[in-house]
Formats: C-alpha cells, sequence, structure tokens
C-alpha cells in the first residue's frame, strides 16, 4: 500500500521508494506487479488506508521521518490484530477454518501447542 502511493503519488522509482522502505527493489516490485500481498486487500478499511497515506507522506519528505512511519506501521499491525481484520481475511480464504479459538491475533498460542513446547525447549 505505502510502496504504491510513493510511486503513483510521489513519482518516486522503485528504487527510491525501496531504499526508504527498507527493501529490496526487488520486493517493490513484485508488490506492483501482485505477484505478492495480492492476496490482503486492506484498502477496504478507511483507517488502514489513512494510515499507509500517512506513512507514504512522511517518507516522501524531503527529510524523511522513519522513526514515525515505524511507529505508525506499528500501529496499523496492533489495529489489524486487534479488531481481527486477519481472521475475517483467513476465514475467507480458508473457509472451512475457524478461528475461534485462534490466539494468534492475541501474540500467544495455546498453552497445549507443541509450538510453544518447542520455542520453550530452544530457549532452555
Amino acid at each position: 500500500m505505502v510502496s504504491k502511493r510513493l510511486t503513483e503519488n510521489y513519482s518516486m522509482t522503485q528504487q527510491e521508494v525501496a531504499e526508504r522502505l527498507g527493501v529490496t527493489q526487488a520486493s517493490v516490485s513484485n508488490y506492483a506487479r501482485k505477484a505478492r500481498g495480492m492476496m490482503l486487500d486492506l484498502e477496504i478499511d478507511e483507517n488502514i488506508a489513512r494510515a499507509a497515506d500517512r506513512v507514504a507522506e512522511l517518507l516522501a519528505s524531503d527529510k524523511p521521518d522513519q522513526r514515525e512511519a515505524l511507529r505508525l506501521m506499528t500501529e496499523v499491525c496492533d489495529y489489524v490484530r486487534f479488531n481481527h481484520t486477519l481472521c475475517v481475511l483467513h476465514e475467507e480464504l480458508e473457509p472451512g477454518f475457524k478461528t475461534e479459538g485462534c490466539f494468534a491475533c492475541l501474540g500467544s498460542l495455546p498453552t497445549e501447542s507443541g509450538v510453544i513446547r518447542l520455542k520453550t525447549a530452544l530457549l532452555s
């Protein structure tokens, strides 16, 4: 979303966008060609769209405030998690998948999860 805004609204090249976002030019190209990220259309949420506008504005300025852009992107990630935006998308992508009892958006998995035991084993 942000890379598209930077190229279309601020006439930046893919290389310039990549440098501002801290990714490769190939990544920007993949998103532009919809080779990546095409399953998620977060543009439908006006709060996320407005945040993407603001991040693009920050990064397009003569003195980009990357710290503030990162803070806003983190805020968007929190918004997506706490409003269960991905749960709705997940149910659409996998109709049989039940999001009830899923704790991923809460930042944890159920204690009976093998992932938790594996993670604990790796830490000890």
